[in-house]
């Protein structure tokens, strides 16, 4: 049952929990407008600068750094004025909550920290059962740093992005009309829409998906920051690609400092989009949920205020106060 926000009861913030304020609409438009043309804008961009710097997106099968830089960037870039537009139009202060706050150092390395060791965790997994082996990648060790580090900043950057729009604007945006338990779903459920068209994509990989996106979008409301979301979703991405040279999302990655080679079957080691679509990749989850449950404290802050100045009455409704 949903209780409202502590205050004066008035029919002016009881309509906010059944009937959405015309704003609430244009920002649902808005954001509709852009999960359908992000894409096919972001290439637009992207492929006329790539030809031009005479960057090819594949090598050998691989997906090279130089290209994949230049997209993280653009799609950064794109990101930033959506959330900028969803925060102008719900009246949201862009220098607060989620972007702007205490810890955001601290809690980002620790989701780094917890994406890495989750991952890392159910790759080695995989191996313990016999489903994969690994071996060092035939590359010097100068080339193996410059291409690991390369890898971790840009998986920064689009994690960053993802976040961004994911976790940011969707959620300002969504939870205006289904509650925070309502929000988290339609994160989780476009995050897996997104990834739609990946190599190999298979049912248990979105599915995955899905939950990783309801993980990321607790994980906001519970540390009163994105930051922590952005580290996971970094540290989760990196150790499977370009740590362990498995695919990731079903991509390989050039210069990968180990060779990850699987002989199970998929439903053990993910098959074409890698670890993260193996069962084992559930198992991370769970381990992270755990990890950012011990690590962090419960904030439960409201997600935004309502429009004409009120709290959103339906923001308090959703996750129960943690300690």
């Amino acid at each position: 049952m949903r209780r409202l926000t502590k205050g004066t009861f008035s029919m002016s913030n009881l309509r906010f929990a059944w009937l959405p304020a015309p704003r609430s609409g244009l920002a649902l438009l808005f954001i509709a407008t852009v999960y359908i043309g992000f894409d096919h804008l972001a290439f637009v961009i992207d492929r006329p600068l790539a030809r031009a710097l005479g960057l090819h997106t594949t090598a050998k099968d691989e997906m090279e750094l130089l290209p994949y830089a230049l997209l993280m960037v653009v799609r950064l870039l794109m990101d930033l004025p959506v959330v900028a537009g969803v925060c102008a139009i719900v009246q949201s202060p862009i220098a607060g909550f989620p972007l702007v706050g205490p810890r955001m150092g601290r809690l980002a390395a620790t989701g780094l920290a917890i994406g890495l060791i989750v991952m890392v965790g159910a790759i080695l997994a995989i191996m313990a059962t016999g489903n994969a082996s690994v071996a060092i990648s035939a590359q010097s060790p100068l080339s193996a740093l410059s291409y690991g580090s390369g890898w971790l900043v840009f998986d920064l950057v689009g994690a960053t992005g993802e976040e961004l729009f994911g976790r940011v604007a969707v959620l300002l945006v969504a939870e205006r009309f289904v509650g925070r338990y309502g929000a988290a779903i339609v994160s989780g459920l476009m995050f897996s829409a997104l990834h739609l068209g990946n190599p190999g994509a298979s049912w248990i990989w979105l599915a995955r998906l899905f939950f990783q996106g309801v993980l990321l979008a607790y994980a906001v409301y519970r540390t009163g920051s994105v930051w922590w979301s952005v580290g996971y979703h970094t540290g989760w991405n990196w150790a499977s690609a370009p740590l362990f040279g498995a695919a990731g999302s079903g991509y390989l990655d050039q210069g990968h400092i180990l060779d990850f080679m699987p002989t199970g079957s998929s439903l053990m080691t993910g098959g074409a989009v890698g670890p993260e679509g193996s069962i084992f990749a559930f198992v991370a989850m769970l381990c992270a949920f755990t990890l950012l449950v011990a690590t962090t404290s419960g904030r439960n802050r409201p997600y935004g205020r309502a429009f004409g100045g009120g709290s959103v009455p339906v923001q308090k409704a959703a996750f129960p106060e943690d300690s």
